[in-house]
């Protein structure tokens, strides 16, 4: 996916494939959920947990790969929704549980990338959810041009790091 979205001019089928064997396990985890109980049927408030508590894995692992991202171009942004969405509709195919748990948590880290500067700072002060390390390479992402920025916004982060603890 990282592939992918740095270099968005040399398109070529890494992101694909990585998406397609992670779904190929989310759908033999389902499988194999639904087969340790069979002739059973697996209780509905079991199975929800079960698959709130994977996909609450997969969406931390996807916000990993996608802070870690140097550079990102505008195309690489719609890249993230879009792998993000197909994500989504493809677990929704797979899984009985409706509606999705939290996927406002990946969904906002995306659309911070189209946040102005000046409005980055109240944004970072509404987050809870994020690592230290993601927020701070959002921060390099976003000040980009700016190193007084930068510097405004790194030190008002770890003040607020400090007052979270």
């Amino acid at each position: 996916m990282m592939e992918a979205v740095m270099g968005i001019h040399t398109p070529g089928n890494h992101h694909r494939i990585d998406k397609r064997e992670s779904l190929l396990v989310l759908s033999d985890y389902d499988s194999s959920v639904l087969c340790v109980c069979y002739p059973q049927i697996l209780p509905p408030e079991i199975y929800n947990i079960l698959w709130d508590q994977i996909l609450h894995a997969c969406y931390h692992t996807l916000l990993d790969g996608f802070s870690a991202v140097r550079k990102c171009p505008n195309e690489g942004r719609a890249l993230m929704q879009l792998d993000f969405r197909h994500f989504q509709v493809k677990v929704e195919s797979l899984t009985r549980l409706r509606p999705l748990p939290d996927p406002h948590i990946v969904e906002t880290y995306i659309k911070a990338y189209y946040l102005p500067e000046n409005s980055f700072e109240k944004w970072i002060q509404e987050q809870t959810e994020y690592t230290p390390r993601q927020m701070m390479n959002l921060l390099q992402y976003v000040s980009q041009g700016s190193k007084k920025i930068r510097l405004n916004l790194t030190s008002f982060m770890e003040d607020l790091d400090l007052n979270r603890r």
